[in-house]
């Protein structure tokens, strides 16, 4: 007896629910879905994948190497019940303890973590088909978990060198909330070597 071929997972609902947006279409890898929690909103993580290739596309308008994004689910922050991201009425400060330093502001811990390559054609994300260089553009995205029990939440991203800045490392925060009309980049907030520290900038 033949085996059947392995289905494909289906999109969820609420991956098709937030699946387009009138400025960039970003459809959810199945690479990211079949690692997501019971407590984890696909949809959240839809918005995310929008709002960074947001900020991809005008990389790519400006001419550059091929653009890789490392994401993963965090469920070990810095004090997040003390510490406190003031933008757009506030967030859980979205920062841990990596690095293996172990001092507030390090790097946050991934539990688990997938690589993306930007597509400029779709203006979205796509499993690459090769693995990338060691040297390559790249934007690290620490996303929290549960986010199914909150209607806010705070992604902590480290862009490389040649991307936001010709030089130096940026570290993003992007602050999130939900309403019945699903997730929506609410602030961005920018810092990095060689730069004064962005305050919160809160999005229209």
């Amino acid at each position: 007896m033949g085996l059947e071929p392995k289905r494909r997972r289906a999109p969820s609902a609420a991956t098709m629910e937030h699946m387009y947006s009138p400025d960039t279409v970003v459809a959810l890898p199945a690479l990211i879905e079949e690692r997501l929690g019971a407590d984890d909103d696909p949809g959240l993580w839809v918005e995310i994948l929008r709002s960074v290739a947001e900020d991809a596309s005008v990389l790519r308008a400006q001419g550059g190497s091929r653009l890789f994004a490392i994401l993963g689910c965090c469920s070990h922050w810095a004090r997040p019940h003390q510490s406190r991201w003031t933008a757009a009425g506030g967030f859980a400060l979205p920062e841990g303890y990596g690095d293996g330093e172990g001092f507030l502001g390090g790097l946050p811990n991934l539990d688990w973590s997938v690589t993306l390559q930007f597509n400029p054609n779709q203006a979205g994300w796509v499993c690459p088909l090769q693995s990338p260089t060691k040297r390559f553009s790249s934007v690290r995205l620490a996303v929290p978990s549960r986010t199914a029990r909150h209607l806010q939440a705070a992604v902590h991203a480290v862009w490389s060198p040649a991307t936001l800045d010709t030089k130096h490392k940026r570290t993003v925060f992007y602050g999130f909330r939900k309403s019945k009309g699903g997730w929506k980049l609410v602030a961005r907030s920018e810092r990095g070597e060689g730069q004064n520290k962005r305050g919160p900038q809160p999005l229209g």
